[in-house]
């Protein structure tokens, strides 16, 4: 992986899933260095990481010395896999699907491609850079032995572009847990009870609707239905702003993945506006989805087609088709005055039929074929 290696909860799910197999004796995860974490560290019984500190990493940012890094990166790659004599490499990001290939080629291993998102269709990348992402990925992708993908629409998307077999579909759905209703927030913030609660959770920034739910909530002329919004970003500052001024508007500041799910069942409706900014965001399912149905809580999603697609098929929500303050709120109306019982039901069903338990079954079948 590219990264730090900080809190990948997709590849630790793996790597649990994997290990409590008994699929591979052990694992390696290999990722960039950094001065705060530790060179190798265990992170399951079977399982460590190595992260690689390069000595270009002080380098300017710019493409060319990115290169240099790259390289570093890439040849420290190929001497730890050698070393490791590995069964197995795993791909989690398209920049490093190149040096799979050649893994592979060197080494004999088995190469799986594990795409996080639509890795040529991501929000910012755009000319020349996607074209020569698209150019990368249509040329080593045939060379894969198991192409992994997190949604239904993106695995058609790879099958039809390439013309290849449909790849697996292993969704980032957290481990299934009942959920007891809370009321943290009603008595940390001072809710009535007669109130319901809104929550936006997950990172307070562009692309996500955190503006639209402002002006809605802006606009309301009661406070029956409260909004708060839970996390932090580049908008904390707005919605904290937002909240001293307006009484249906309340801050949380963002809580441990421990015990998030305590604040999620704390709330009565949850929000997921994912703005249409690129074909990956169009085609995601994302984590606070699944997290909003293990809470029991029913949702308003914008109209994005997984997401959509999800909540309409489950019938825990409202999909809102039209992207403007007056179709919000009208949705926010329609959600508070119905009896949320058979929703809320419905959000468990789909919880646990979408939960890891479900993807991890998928996933391992998607192994042992590769290796058998």
């Amino acid at each position: 992986t590219l990264t730090e290696f900080r809190n990948e909860s997709r590849v630790l799910k793996e790597i649990s899933s994997l290990e409590a197999s008994e699929t591979f004796d052990s694992f390696t995860v290999i990722a960039l260095g950094a001065d705060d974490l530790p060179i190798a560290d265990s992170i399951k019984s079977k399982a460590k990481v190595c992260r690689i500190r390069l000595l270009t990493r002080k380098l300017p940012k710019s493409a060319f010395f990115q290169l240099f890094k790259f390289i570093e990166f890439m040849f420290k790659c190929l001497l730890m896999v050698r070393k490791e004599k590995a069964q197995v490499v795993n791909i989690h990001t398209l920049a490093l699907l190149p040096l799979g290939w050649l893994l592979k080629k060197l080494f004999k291993v088995k190469l799986v491609y594990d795409a996080h998102e639509l890795e040529t269709e991501k929000n910012g990348l755009n000319g020349f850079r996607q074209r020569i992402s698209k150019y990368i990925e249509s040329l080593f992708i045939r060379s894969c032995d198991l192409i992994i993908v997190v949604g239904e629409n993106i695995a058609d998307w790879y099958a039809n572009a390439y013309k290849i077999e449909r790849p697996l579909v292993v969704k980032n759905s957290p481990r299934f847990r009942l959920q007891a209703k809370k009321n943290l927030f009603r008595e940390r913030l001072g809710i009535l009870p007669n109130q319901k609660i809104l929550l936006y959770q997950g990172g307070l920034m562009k692309g996500r609707g955190v503006q639209l739910i402002l002006d809605a909530f802006k606009e309301r002329k009661d406070s029956h239905v409260v909004a708060v919004f839970m996390g932090y970003g580049d908008l904390t500052t707005e919605v904290e702003q937002a909240a001293k001024n307006h009484q249906n508007i309340f801050y949380f500041p963002a809580v441990s993945p421990n015990v998030v799910l305590d604040y999620t069942a704390s709330a009565d409706i949850g929000i997921s506006l994912i703005e249409n900014t690129c074909l990956s965001y169009y085609f995601c399912m994302p984590n606070k989805l699944f997290e909003y149905a293990m809470a029991g809580i029913p949702v308003i999603v914008s109209d994005m087609k997984e997401m959509a697609e999800a909540v309409q098929a489950a019938d825990f929500g409202v999909v809102l088709t039209e992207y403007s303050v007056e179709a919000l709120n009208e949705a926010v109306d329609r959600l508070a005055e119905r009896d949320l019982t058979e929703l809320s039901n419905n959000a468990y069903q789909f919880a646990q039929g979408q939960a890891w338990e479900q993807q991890e079954r998928v996933m391992l079948e998607g192994y042992q074929r590769m290796l058998a």
